[in-house]
């Protein structure tokens, strides 16, 4: 890893660990507790992705005859190495957003159904159409659980055709985006439209149930291997479609694909993630402002333009 990316992905970890701090505090404060299981699951996780970059390290350092394969092994651990920091800050922050949650503020709910209004769209007519049409509530479900998978994917096919610092960035625009969307919605919380509509199909209401929960005090332990997005305005889903697809900008063949398919994600967080059309349009606005952010002044600081060119664009 280059010695700026190196500063910049120190400066990640720093931040994962303010948050931590952040939330320790915090949750001593309200009495704030996390299920023992949920722990001990979560830093079993992270050891395993810790033992992975020990062991890709190790591997990179051996000298093979063959240049190829030993900057193919570099990539893969310069991508293991950034998922690592990507998944112990999803932990800290989904902690974050509980914590946030237990703040109670006066629900924003209203608004953004006036805002919807006011844009002609009314929430539950496009839900019970898309129900109408079973091919068509698949295809958005399936679209909008792909988010998890490409969280996965992304960096083993950035890895492969050797466009790691495109991971970084990605990396570094989901840490932004988390914080920010969480931020956002501490002064202007919402109940899922699942849930102020009254919809208890599978996977609707019982997907953001903890929101009243621990909005109301009722319960202040969480167990992490079971966290749900608590977070409605604006949509976090519709900003990581955007990171998804810039992300595999340079690998010819996969974007298009790429691109198709989080558009469909996006349009799926109405119906599938139960947000409201302003939740969508505001996530739209904040994810291209926080990839042009990263882009031009996180990541350009931290590398070097002439070492901003992939060093490999395959498909």
């Amino acid at each position: 890893m280059p010695k700026q990316m190196r500063a910049l992905y120190g400066a990640a970890w720093q931040f994962t660990f303010l948050m931590l701090l952040i939330d320790c505090i915090w949750a001593a404060r309200i009495g704030f507790r996390l299920e023992r299981s949920g722990v001990a699951l979560t830093i079993a996780l992270t050891c395993g992705l810790v033992v992975i970059d020990a062991v890709l390290w190790i591997v990179s350092r051996v000298p093979f005859k063959n240049v190829d394969r030993s900057m193919f092994y570099r990539h893969v651990l310069d991508a293991f190495l950034w998922l690592t920091v990507m998944a112990t800050f999803s932990k800290v922050g989904v902690v974050f957003q509980y914590l946030c949650v237990t703040t109670n503020f006066p629900l924003a709910t209203h608004a953004f159904i006036a805002a919807d209004a006011a844009l002609g769209f009314h929430w539950p007519d496009l839900y019970r159409w898309v129900q109408a049409h079973p091919w068509l509530h698949t295809a958005l479900a399936w679209a909008y659980k792909s988010g998890a998978c490409q969280l996965l994917v992304i960096p083993a096919i950035l890895a492969v055709t050797r466009n790691t610092q495109d991971y970084a960035e990605f990396v570094v625009q989901f840490m932004v985006s988390a914080t920010l969307v969480i931020l956002i919605s501490l002064p202007f919380p919402a109940e899922s439209a699942f849930v102020h509509f009254g919809i208890h199909d599978p996977n609707t209401a019982s997907t953001v149930s903890d929101f009243a929960l621990f909005r109301n005090g009722h319960t202040r332990e969480l167990n992490l291997s079971l966290a749900q997005g608590l977070v409605s305005f604006p949509s976090l889903h519709t900003i990581l479609a955007l990171c998804y697809a810039y992300a595999l900008r340079h690998v010819r063949y996969v974007f298009p694909m790429a691109i198709a398919l989080n558009a469909l994600m996006i349009v799926s967080t109405l119906t599938q993630g139960g947000h409201y059309l302003a939740d969508v349009l505001s996530g739209l606005v904040a994810g291209a402002v926080v990839i042009c952010v990263v882009r031009r002044v996180v990541f350009r600081l931290a590398v070097p333009a002439a070492e901003q060119i992939p060093s490999a664009v395959t498909s």
